[in-house]
């Protein structure tokens, strides 16, 4: 990997995952858009789901008293079959069609977290709907997220819950996807190579989110997400 490609793809994977310590989601939404800059989809997804799985086996050990497992158990058939149908998409999507569709999903999670007014108070049932959905756009994206979100915050009560509950369904999906990729030949040992070099700004993205949490605007800072959101997908799909 050329010098000013290790350089954005260190920005990317440093501010993603600033802005998830820091905010509690959006990290691959916001670390993609920068890293499809210098490398293709295929590989931008793998970097990213390298450092998310780490993310997640960190946080998912400190909140498993609390996560709803219940929840995770509606989601998690759907979750499988939506990971292996996104992954399949990826190998062999076309990039500009792939990148055009992140654009959308970036804006529709933008407009719901807005628009969102009251809970809709889905029952148990759709949980294999919503599973495949997001599993399909991690699979292809990196990026279910905001589909989950939609599911867990009109299930449950409760932000503790919700945060932990959250956190343990994405760790399902970020462990799930990383042997999908390797199958597909999307993950290869040079990506694993390069994350090394990536690993220590990967680090200091953890220790600074966790050390400036308590001293910003939590409010402040997801208008100021959300505005750099609509740009990267607006980007993404005049590109």
């Amino acid at each position: 990997m050329e010098t000013v490609q290790l350089l954005i793809l260190i920005m990317g994977i440093g501010l993603g995952f600033f802005v998830q310590t820091v905010a509690g989601f959006a990290g691959g939404l916001f670390a993609l858009p920068i890293i499809l800059h210098v490398i293709p989809m295929q590989e931008a997804v793998a970097y990213i789901s390298i450092f998310l799985c780490i993310f997640s086996i960190l946080l998912v050990y400190k909140t498993w008293p609390k996560i709803d497992k219940t929840t995770v158990k509606e989601l998690s058939v759907g979750i499988v079959v939506g990971l292996a149908a996104g992954v399949a998409i990826l190998k062999v999507g076309s990039p500009v069609i792939l990148k055009r569709m992140l654009g959308g999903v970036i804006l529709l999670f933008v407009a719901y977290h807005y628009l969102k007014k009251r809970k809709m108070r889905l029952a148990g049932r759709w949980g294999i709907l919503f599973g495949l959905a997001g599993g399909v756009f991690s699979g292809m994206f990196s990026a279910g997220g905001p589909t989950y979100v939609v599911y867990v915050y009109n299930r449950i009560d409760g932000a503790a819950v919700f945060r932990a509950t959250l956190i343990g369904i994405l760790s399902i999906t970020n462990i799930l996807r990383l042997p999908m990729l390797v199958v597909s030949d999307i993950l290869t040992t040079d990506i694993l190579r390069t994350s090394l070099y990536v690993m220590p700004f990967f680090i200091l993205a953890l220790l600074l989110g966790n050390r400036l949490y308590n001293h910003i605007n939590e409010d402040t800072f997801k208008n100021v997400l959300m505005i750099l959101l609509v740009v990267s997908g607006i980007s993404l799909l005049i590109r």
